[in-house]
């Protein structure tokens, strides 16, 4: 059992809201009453739906898996009966160095789409709800 326990601690298993040097994050910026339904998951990890209301965000931190590629998929859906939705790479794990922090980053959910936040910078459009 401990060397099962510790297979896990190796291979990076990912736990919502632990402790990690990676993070991604959802943010509610519509500016009329919208609420959104957020649904994240990993190969790891299924983190269920939530469901933020204006202003509202939500940050999950984790470790990198250590023998393959980290990749967080999320769905987010808005408007009446969450007609309104869009399902993207939320977050993916770089070996290389240069891009590290890119993969780091912070989603704004907008009434025209989804924008990516990183390293500080300008909010960048990325997707137009489908």
């Amino acid at each position: 059992m401990k060397l099962f326990i510790i297979a896990l601690i190796v291979l990076g298993v990912c736990v919502e809201d632990t402790f990690g040097k990676n993070s991604f994050g959802i943010v509610n910026k519509f500016r009329r009453h919208t609420k959104l339904s957020v649904r994240c998951w990993s190969g790891n990890d299924k983190f269920g739906t939530i469901f933020l209301m204006n202003g509202q965000e939500k940050h999950w931190r984790f470790d990198d898996a250590f023998f393959h590629e980290t990749v967080f998929h999320c769905e987010l859906k808005h408007g009446y009966h969450f007609m309104h939705f869009q399902t993207f790479v939320a977050y993916t794990s770089k070996w290389n160095d240069s891009l590290k922090n890119r993969s780091n980053a912070t989603w704004l959910a907008a009434e025209k789409g989804l924008y990516k936040i990183w390293e500080h910078r300008s909010p960048e459009f990325m997707y137009h709800w489908l």
